[in-house]
């Protein structure tokens, strides 16, 4: 190949990556402007007055978001439109008989973000999207087939970095007030450090039933260092609590995310005027759940922005 072919060829990729950072914007945050607009309503009023003047104005059309899993609350109907479920065939069920044993964020209207662990023993079968009780069908739910999963690159079973992996559904898939993607954290910098996360996982530890009903509870951002002394010794964690990683828990005993809820988002209110949430991080690695002022591991996607959306919308896009 010419160095001049070369160099065109290089031009090409470096334009197709910067193609997500425009006009001082980064594509997740366009992505994230695009989305909240599903639930605006632009409506004009016309004063009764010899040279009325329109006057414009929105109203949203989505569930309010009350501020605020083991020692949480359930969620309201509609509250967290962005969450998602894998659904793993059960052993010798019935068809359309699913397991959720692991949940996502939908982050566009193809993708579902979720932890790399979620697929260490089998993949799911089908995504669901607009669930809020597993045992009552509504009609604003909706069960996707998948079309590729991509862990990524730099994660291993046996340890429990880069816990971070994208889901592409088969179709994209209309978005309403009841099924419409998060938005990403982008900076290092977050303006809390205290959360929400969602999830229909066992309400205790040695629990056998996952929750019917999407739960939520309040947790608070904790120094690294914290999790480092509850991992010491943990396989998994041989260079500590890494950069890519959160630490996650409560001051009030007995909150804590647990088994069933991991994959599910980490997230802040961004809009509350659009119900509108930022994707902190990805529930990946906890201990004993729900037991004191339980700590736990969460992905943090600030870190893994540039990776998602390159595999996402960019020149990797799956």
């Amino acid at each position: 190949m010419s160095i001049c072919r070369l160099q065109c060829v290089m031009l090409v990729l470096v334009l197709g990556w910067w193609g997500c950072i425009a006009q001082g914007q980064r594509l997740a945050t366009r992505k994230c402007l695009e989305y909240q607009n599903i639930v605006v309503n632009r409506q004009t009023l016309i004063p009764l007055t010899i040279k009325p003047k329109p006057i414009q104005f929105e109203v949203y059309n989505c569930t309010n978001v009350v501020q605020l899993i083991v020692g949480g609350e359930q969620a309201k109907y509609g509250e967290f439109p962005h969450h998602a479920l894998l659904g793993f065939s059960k052993e010798n069920g019935k068809q359309w008989d699913y397991d959720f044993r692991c949940g996502g964020t939908l982050i566009s209207d193809q993708h579902i973000l979720t932890a790399a662990h979620c697929f260490a023993y089998g993949d799911p079968e089908i995504v669901r999207v607009g669930e809020y009780d597993t045992e009552l069908e509504t009609d604003d739910e909706y069960d996707s087939d998948i079309a590729s999963i991509r862990r990524h690159p730099n994660y291993s079973n046996a340890r429990s970095y880069d816990d971070i992996a994208l889901v592409k559904l088969k179709h994209p898939i209309v978005l309403s007030k009841h099924i419409r993607p998060a938005c990403l954290w982008e900076t290092e910098e977050r303006n809390s450090t205290r959360y929400i996360a969602t999830g229909f996982g066992y309400n205790e530890t040695y629990g056998t039933t996952l929750s019917t009903v999407m739960m939520k509870v309040n947790l608070d951002e904790f120094p690294v260092s914290d999790c480092e002394r509850n991992f010491k010794g943990d396989r998994r964690f041989k260079q500590g609590v890494r950069d890519g990683q959160l630490c996650v828990g409560s001051i009030v005993e007995g909150r804590d995310t647990c088994q069933g809820d991991s994959g599910g988002p980490l997230q802040v209110v961004t809009n509350s005027k659009s119900c509108s949430y930022g994707v902190v991080g990805i529930t990946s690695v906890g201990g004993v759940c729900g037991i004191g002022n339980a700590k736990a591991i969460y992905t943090k996607v600030s870190h893994y922005i540039d990776w998602i959306e390159d595999n996402v919308w960019g020149v990797n896009a799956m």
